[in-house]
C-alpha cells in the first residue's frame, strides 16, 4: 500500500448512540454505528431514524477527553450521546470486506461520506414517530451521563437564605441558589440539586417544627439577578409527599402550552390545592415572583392554551405584563397597554370578587386584537379578574381559552378568585409604604 493511500485511509470506529429526553431517563434510541468519526455517526443515526443533517441547529456540544460526545438539543428537548466503544467480536472465519483503492481514491471530499454500520436496540420507552429505529439486536448496557460528583467542584453559591419560625411564618426556610458555570444537562443537574437538597434536609433534621427548602442552579454566574433562569430547581415541604422538580430553563424557552391530558380536580380539591400552595406567597421576594407563581398555578388548576398577569403602572396609566405561560409567553412579557383599552379595560372597572367571563370574546365590541389578542392563538373564551385589594387596583389576571372545555365554568372562576385573592393581598403589602426610621 502506497503511502498515499494510507493518509487517505480513515480507521472505522465502533459507537454507542442513545438518544433521550432532556430532564429523564426515557429512553428515545439506543443503537451502535459504525463510523470514522462522532459527526458521522450522528449524522447516520438520524438517518437511520428518519432525520437529517449532524448537530442540531442551536445546540450544545461537549466533548470529553475520553471522546464521549454529549450534544444538548433545548429545541426539541433531546439529549444525544455517543461513547466510542470496541467493535463486537466477528464469528470465527468472517472477514471485513476492504475497499479497493480505485474507489477510495475516486471519492471528492463531498461524496466521501463514510458508510455507516447501523444497529438499532430496542428502548426500553416507547419511540415517537418521528425516531423509529427498526427491531435490533441483543441490548448493550446503556451509557449515563457524567455524574454530579464530577462537576460538584465547580459549583458556585451565588446567594443563600435562612429563616427561623416567626409569628407570621412558623417555618424552617431554606433557600440556596448555585451557579456551575460550565454546560451541564438538565438530567445531571437534577441529580446535584436532588444530592444539594438532601444535604440541607440533614441539616434540618433535628429543628422542630415545618420545614421548606428550595435548591436552584444555574448556567452561569450572576449578581443582582439572573440573566435567565435556573436549569433546575427542586422543592421540599415536609408536610408533602415526595419532592417538586422543576426546569424553568427548560419552560422559559418552550413556546407551545403545556397541556395536560388529565382533567382538573373537582372544584373542592382544587381550591384545596390552591389554599396549599399559596402558603408559599410568604417566601416570596416581590410582586413579580408572585404573579410568576400565580399564573404557573392557575396553569395547573384552570388549564387553559395561555394565562397571563399584568399590573397596572400608576405613573403611565398602562398594565404591564409581567408573566405569561402558553401560547405568545415570550411575545407578550414587558407589553404594556392603556388601563381604559379593551376588554382588559372593561374587567379594570369590575368590583372585587367580580370575573368578566366571555364565550365569544371576538364578537363583544370591546375586543381589540392589540390588547386581548394573544399572538399565535385565535383567542375565543376569555376570563379576566382584575387584582383588588380593599378597593385598591393593582393589576389583572387573563385566562383565554379554557382547555378541554373551551369555555370557562363556574367552577374555574372559582378558583381563579380565591387564587386572586391570595395575590392581591400579597401585591399590596408590597405597595405599602414602609415607616421612615
Amino acid at each position: 500500500m502506497s503511502p498515499a493511500f494510507a493518509r487517505k485511509q480513515v480507521a472505522t470506529k465502533h459507537w454507542k448512540v442513545l438518544i433521550s429526553r432532556l430532564g429523564t431517563s426515557d429512553s428515545l434510541y439506543e443503537g451502535t454505528v459504525d463510523a470514522p468519526t462522532w459527526p458521522a455517526a450522528l449524522q447516520a443515526t438520524r438517518s437511520a431514524i428518519g432525520e437529517e443533517g449532524g448537530v442540531p441547529d442551536g445546540a450544545s456540544c461537549n466533548v470529553s477527553p475520553d471522546g464521549v460526545v454529549t450534544i444538548h438539543d433545548s429545541r426539541e428537548q433531546r439529549r444525544y450521546r455517543l461513547a466510542p466503544a470496541p467493535a463486537p467480536s466477528a464469528p470465527p472465519g468472517t472477514k471485513r470486506p476492504v475497499p479497493s483503492r480505485p474507489e477510495v481514491e475516486a471519492a471528492t471530499p463531498a461524496q466521501a461520506r463514510p458508510a455507516a454500520v447501523i444497529e438499532p436496540i430496542p428502548a426500553r420507552n416507547p419511540v415517537p414517530p418521528s425516531v423509529s429505529p427498526s427491531q435490533g439486536v441483543a441490548n448493550v448496557p446503556r451509557p449515563s451521563g457524567p455524574p454530579p460528583t464530577a462537576i460538584e467542584n465547580k459549583l458556585i453559591l451565588l446567594a443563600t437564605r435562612e429563616e427561623q419560625p416567626t409569628g407570621s411564618s412558623p417555618l424552617h426556610f431554606r433557600e440556596r441558589m448555585y451557579a456551575v458555570p460550565i454546560p451541564i444537562e438538565a438530567g445531571t443537574a437534577e441529580k446535584l440539586a436532588t444530592k444539594l437538597l438532601r444535604e440541607a434536609q440533614e441539616e434540618l433534621r433535628k429543628q422542630r417544627g415545618a420545614k421548606f427548602v428550595r435548591i436552584e442552579l444555574f448556567d452561569h454566574v450572576w449578581r443582582s439577578r439572573p440573566e435567565r433562569p435556573a436549569v433546575v430547581r427542586v422543592e421540599w415541604k415536609d408536610w408533602n409527599k415526595g419532592i417538586d422538580i422543576e426546569f424553568p430553563l427548560q419552560d422559559d424557552t418552550r413556546e407551545e402550552p403545556r397541556l395536560s391530558s388529565v382533567p382538573p380536580p373537582a372544584t373542592e380539591d382544587r381550591l384545596s390545592v390552591a389554599f396549599e400552595a399559596c402558603q408559599d406567597l410568604l417566601f416570596l421576594k416581590n410582586r413579580a415572583e408572585a404573579l410568576e407563581f400565580g399564573v404557573h398555578l392557575l396553569e395547573e388548576l384552570v388549564p387553559a392554551e395561555a394565562t397571563a398577569a399584568f399590573l397596572l403602572d400608576i405613573n403611565t396609566d398602562e398594565f404591564r405584563m409581567v408573566a405569561a405561560r402558553g401560547t405568545g409567553a415570550h411575545a407578550r412579557k414587558g407589553n404594556a397597554f392603556p388601563s381604559s383599552a379593551g376588554l382588559l379595560g372593561a374587567a379594570s372597572a369590575l368590583a372585587e370578587h367580580a370575573v368578566l367571563v366571555l364565550a365569544h370574546a371576538q364578537k363583544d365590541p370591546r375586543f381589540r386584537q392589540d390588547v386581548d389578542g394573544v399572538p399565535g392563538l385565535d383567542v375565543r373564551a376569555l376570563l379576566y379578574r382584575p387584582l383588588i385589594h380593599k378597593g385598591r387596583l393593582f393589576g389583572l389576571l387573563q385566562l383565554a381559552n379554557g382547555v378541554g372545555r373551551g369555555m370557562f365554568s363556574e367552577a374555574d372562576c372559582e378558583v381563579v378568585d380565591y387564587v386572586t385573592q391570595q395575590l392581591s393581598a400579597f401585591v399590596a403589602r408590597g405597595a405599602t409604604p414602609r415607616a421612615a426610621g
